[in-house]
């Protein structure tokens, strides 16, 4: 009687312990762990997509102060603009005229021949940027400065991608 008990106690010991062995995951688990994964997945594409944004926008600043720096170098080296010579020497240029000088190389403006620098009659250099010819992605820019005034170095050089893509500002 005794080697009977002890066959069926190995018998359910063997059952019970196949059922305890659980290596994999079950369906609903596996479907869980792809719902998280997804969530997460999405989560990241949105705040990697606000990061390229705000990139694109930083640089679109980053050309902004960039042109007005090359305007400077231009203003300096370009003697017709302020020789005396004239009776009333040219007080405005384009950046298209700065960039056929050589003085910047870029790629990202549209409608440079609208893009104007002032020369104040103190010798104080403006500049205007007219809207949309900075991109940033498929968000153009607002308007810098004013037709005819510009806005100054001390504006050019605090400019902030809010300012330059009219994001309201807390």
């Amino acid at each position: 009687m005794i080697d009977a008990i002890l066959v069926e106690e190995t018998t359910e010991n063997r059952f019970n312990k196949l059922m305890k062995d659980e290596r994999g995951l079950s369906l609903v688990e596996l479907l869980a762990v792809v719902v998280i994964l997804a969530i997460i997945a999405g989560i990241g594409v949105i705040a990697i997509g606000n990061v390229i944004q705000n990139t694109r926008e930083d640089a679109a600043v980053a050309d902004v102060q960039q042109a007005y720096s090359a305007a400077v170098l231009y203003l300096s080296t370009n003697r017709s603009l302020n020789d005396g010579k004239d009776d009333e020497p040219k007080r405005i240029f384009t950046l298209e005229e700065v960039m056929e000088d050589n003085l910047l190389n870029s790629t990202s403006w549209t409608g440079t021949d609208t893009v104007e620098f002032y020369i104040g009659t103190n010798g104080d250099l403006t500049m205007y940027v007219p809207d949309g010819v900075l991109m940033a992605g498929q968000i153009p820019n607002d308007e810098v400065g004013a037709e005819g005034a510009g806005q100054s170095q001390n504006e050019i050089n605090a400019l902030t991608r809010d300012k330059l893509f009219n994001k309201k500002e807390d």
